[in-house]
């Protein structure tokens, strides 16, 4: 760094104290551009702040607070236990940056959204935005939250969302709190120019069974040109029912589909962060879809939480709406690639050139791997670690900003604590992470593909192209006879 810029350093900091500063680098919640020159500052010229990690952190909490639209709301919601202080764990993160928004109108500011799962009582809103102060309001408005489970036209439990190129907010319910089924699973879609439901499907009973939790939803836009979005499925992640929800839009349905590499693998089922341990045999739960071409297919790369393995499948599989007659998959149609992660990983997500990023659970640190090498390790690179900052990354997106590149959005939790029932309010247990992916990866092996290898290299070559047929499929002893 030259002078100038260690002067410039100086007096911006010379203007804040300790506290000050730690409050400006949580107001990068709105944008990563807006606070970029003092958060530079606080990189280079702050004592004791080497960061191990180039990931940002955006906003951070010892416990979540909640915005509600009374105060007779908010004690309406600790009276019946809709609201219990201390409750509510944040998994996934999802940012909207608006199209005619500028940093300086308090009205058009980007949107972080988090979503909270009531896997127990007391949350009172799943799916809400995060304001100025840190506090979460439910989206699009708190009554779509309240009436827990005795409102099926409201939000029961989301775990994750995803936003399409066509500025809409998918948003899958599970329809559970806890272990009961309040409603059937639906899959929501808003217009975020207007905060208006745009869409709405209720899954039928024929496709989820008495242990379904549909988590995590990814969206496959395919059309003639920019702003065609009438070619859309939604692939769904059921991790504990152990299968995927295949949602075709435009034709309102949607079907079950099921395969060995979506159950749990059991000795990858107990976790190990900060020297707590927990067992948890979740099936698929990480997903994310290779970059469109227009005419060609796209892979899906998906895994198990508990496991060490990648899979991947072509869409064209998953599209098949033979499905509503056998669930069953072909097996050789869904791939594994042959060498495997050091751990367990949670979320994923691809960006527009082919390259996965992905947490691990030991170091707690982020990954990416360019899809034009092959799956192993020796490809794998790490771009962030911290023991304390990055533990459990329950939601990793891609997030294209205004100008066009691309950031990656991080939620980390203490989920060892969660499980364990040793959470304290003492200590920070949730943060929001980003950073403009090319700031992360420049200078990395991700960042360069081999020559004449492309995205979706060791995918092609070890699931076929064409050629497969649906047929029926026999198990146990009489597939032999």
């Amino acid at each position: 760094m030259d002078y100038r810029q260690s002067r410039i350093c100086e007096v911006l900091l010379s203007q804040y104290d300790p506290a000050v500063l730690d409050q400006f680098k949580m107001e990068m919640s709105y944008g990563i551009e807006r606070f970029f020159l003092l958060t530079y500052c606080l990189a280079c010229c702050w004592p004791g702040l080497g960061a191990r990690t180039d990931l940002r952190v955006v906003r951070q909490w010892s416990e979540l607070e909640f915005a509600f639209p009374s105060d007779e709301a908010r004690l309406s919601a600790m009276q019946q236990d809709y609201y219990v202080p201390g409750n509510s764990v944040p998994i996934d993160v999802d940012v909207h940056h608006r199209r005619d928004g500028k940093w300086c109108s308090s009205q058009q500011k980007s949107r972080i959204f988090v979503t909270i799962p009531r896997f127990d009582v007391g949350r009172p809103v799943t799916l809400g935005t995060v304001d100025e102060l840190g506090r979460i309001a439910g989206y699009p408005d708190y009554s779509w939250h309240d009436h827990q489970g005795h409102n099926c036209q409201g939000m029961t439990s989301v775990f994750r969302t995803a936003i399409d190129e066509c500025n809409r907010l998918w948003v899958m319910d599970a329809g559970k709190i806890g272990d009961t089924q309040h409603c059937p699973p639906q899959l929501l879609a808003f217009d975020l120019d207007t905060d208006r439901l745009l869409y709405r499907h209720v899954v039928n009973a024929s496709s989820y069974i008495g242990t379904s939790l549909f988590i995590t939803p990814v969206v496959d836009v395919r059309g003639s040109g920019p702003g065609d979005c009438s070619d859309t499925f939604v692939y769904v992640a059921d991790v504990s029912g152990f299968g995927m929800l295949v949602v075709d839009v435009a034709k309102d349905r949607s079907w079950r589909v099921t395969h060995r590499f979506m159950f749990p693998y059991p000795n990858h089922g107990t976790f190990t962060i900060d020297g707590e341990s927990f067992d948890l045999m979740d099936g698929v739960l990480g997903m994310a879809l290779s970059p469109y071409k227009q005419g060609r297919d796209r892979f899906l790369y998906f895994h198990a939480l508990a496991a060490t393995t990648e899979n991947v499948v072509r869409t064209k599989v998953l599209r098949n709406d033979s499905f509503l007659a056998d669930p069953n998959a072909e097996p050789k149609s869904i791939n594994s690639f042959p060498d495997e992660r050091p751990n367990q990983s949670a979320a994923e997500a691809m960006d527009r050139n082919g390259v996965l990023y992905f947490g691990i659970m030991e170091p707690p640190s982020i990954w990416c791997w360019n899809s034009a090498t092959e799956f192993n390790q020796r490809n794998f690179y790490q771009l962030a670690v911290d023991r304390e900052t990055l533990q459990f990354a329950s939601g990793v997106k891609v997030i294209n900003n205004l100008k066009g590149e691309q950031e990656l959005w991080v939620l980390t939790s203490s989920f060892q604590r969660v499980m364990t029932g040793s959470l304290s309010s003492s200590r920070v247990n949730f943060r929001i992470h980003a950073e403009k992916i090319n700031n992360l990866i420049a200078n990395t092996p991700c960042a360069n593909s081999p020559k004449g290898q492309n995205h979706g290299y060791q995918a092609n070559m070890i699931i076929p192209s064409s050629g497969y047929q649906r047929g029926t499929l026999r198990y146990g002893a009489v597939s032999y006879l």
